[in-house]
């Protein structure tokens, strides 16, 4: 990254990590009060998958600390994904904008859209030009 643009993605991505963080921990404060009725009535989760038993994901509760963490994470020298077990607000935004896509119906449609763009009337198409057709269709507002 280029040095005069590295002070700006840093306050963008300490911005993300701080808004991520406190959406997630006014959800978790919602959460938690029908989290524990349906606890109390399904009873304890004997394997750890519910959502309470999400200790590793936990984020700092106040703004500072959040910010701390990211400022921290920047600053850290060691870039193995494994370092982020120490860095749980960046977990959680590495996660959101860091995960495969379950399913490929994401595929499918592209294909999908790509057979409408191909036609019999249009089947002299460069590359470039059906690519553009292509994205322009599926990225129309």
């Amino acid at each position: 990254m280029p040095p005069d643009n590295r002070s700006e993605v840093s306050q963008a991505f300490v911005e993300s990590v701080t808004m991520m963080a406190t959406a997630t921990v006014s959800t978790n404060v919602a959460e938690s009060a029908s989290s524990q009725v349906v606890a109390s009535l399904q009873g304890d989760d004997d394997y750890g998958y519910g959502e309470n038993n999400s200790s590793s994901l936990t984020v700092p509760s106040s703004t500072s600390q959040v910010r701390a963490e990211a400022m921290n994470f920047l600053s850290d020298a060691d870039t193995s994904l494994s370092r982020l077990q120490v860095f749980p607000a960046v977990k959680r935004l590495f996660l959101k904008f860091n995960t495969a896509l379950p399913s490929s119906a994401p595929v499918e449609r592209l294909f999908s859209i790509a057979g409408l763009i191909e036609t019999p009337r249009r089947n002299r198409l460069s590359d470039d030009n059906f690519e553009k057709l292509l994205m322009l269709k599926v990225n129309k507002v």
